[in-house]
């Protein structure tokens, strides 16, 4: 799948937290050099492979990307400069990102052994996604504002000034999701969410169980709205301590949640802790 076809709004999206839509120089330059370097780690694993002969065509699929002509080098010193000089031009010619994903997705083939060695350059860089070797969707973006309809960063400033406990747990999620390929990952940070929520209505309505913070917030329709909403919050709770323990409790096991199974979740929690924190600061208001 071409990266415009998987993320087809990508060119809305903000640069602030992560790259979104653009490279640096700076990565590129570290990417140009480290490639042709994995490369050869990887020839080393493969008998018989025509080693220049396969990093020429990696060369001239770079610059198929970068609209450059194939190089007619054999050398090694400017093969190795002919890849550079493409790479580069990515940020030097400004073309196109979508261009640039699905070039890199074109040269994973070449060095698929080392694909959390180039994760671990766009982590360096913040770069708002990886590379998941899996032809049918090769990008996995990490940003949680892009996948979720809830903005984290929003429920943090929202209720820093409520509940900072609160707010502090969110700021862990957040952290959590941009590694939400893995399960521990996904497991953390939907802990985080549901201590988060915990926190917050446990203080907002002066008690420390949570079932009797949901039990006052149900029972106080004008304060807090429909329990259609406020409902959502023991229950997402009870649900993960029954079908999920190890989430909730953080035991060794680590439960079988998918990742949208995950994003899915977390939105639902945070959309509930921002309800109930634009709620309690209305009321406070209104005193």
């Amino acid at each position: 799948m071409k990266f415009k076809d998987q993320f087809p709004n990508y060119r809305t999206y903000s640069n602030d937290t992560f790259l979104m839509n653009e490279v640096t120089f700076e990565m590129m330059k570290e990417l140009a050099y480290e490639l042709p370097k994995l490369f050869v780690e990887q020839a080393k694993k493969l008998p018989g492979l025509y080693e220049k002969g396969t990093f020429k065509n990696m060369t001239n699929d770079v610059a198929g990307y970068t609209n450059n002509g194939s190089t007619s080098n054999w050398g090694w010193d400017y093969l190795i400069r002919d890849f550079e000089e493409s790479m580069l031009d990515f940020k030097g010619k400004q073309i196109k990102f979508h261009k640039f994903m699905d070039c890199m997705a074109t040269l994973l083939k070449y060095v698929n052994d080392h694909i959390e060695d180039i994760n671990d350059i766009f982590e360096d860089y913040d770069f708002g996604y990886r590379l998941t070797g899996d032809i049918e969707k090769p990008w996995r973006c990490i940003n949680p504002n892009v996948e979720m309809s809830v903005d984290v960063g929003e429920v943090i400033q929202s209720t820093e000034d409520l509940c900072k406990q609160t707010a502090e747990h969110i700021r862990q999620a957040r952290t959590q999701l941009t590694r939400a390929n893995e399960l521990r990952a996904r497991k953390d940070a939907i802990r985080d969410c549901l201590s988060a929520m915990e926190s917050l209505m446990g203080y907002l309505t002066g008690v420390t169980d949570i079932k009797q913070a949901d039990r006052k917030i149900r029972d106080d329709e004008e304060k807090w709205g429909s329990k259609l909403i406020t409902k959502d919050g023991l229950s997402l709770f009870n649900f993960f301590h029954k079908q999920y323990d190890d989430i909730r409790h953080g035991n060794a096991e680590i439960s079988e949640i998918s990742y949208d199974e995950a994003i899915y979740f977390i939105d639902r929690i945070l959309a509930y802790v921002k309800y109930i924190a634009a709620r309690a600061v209305e009321t406070n208001n209104d005193e």
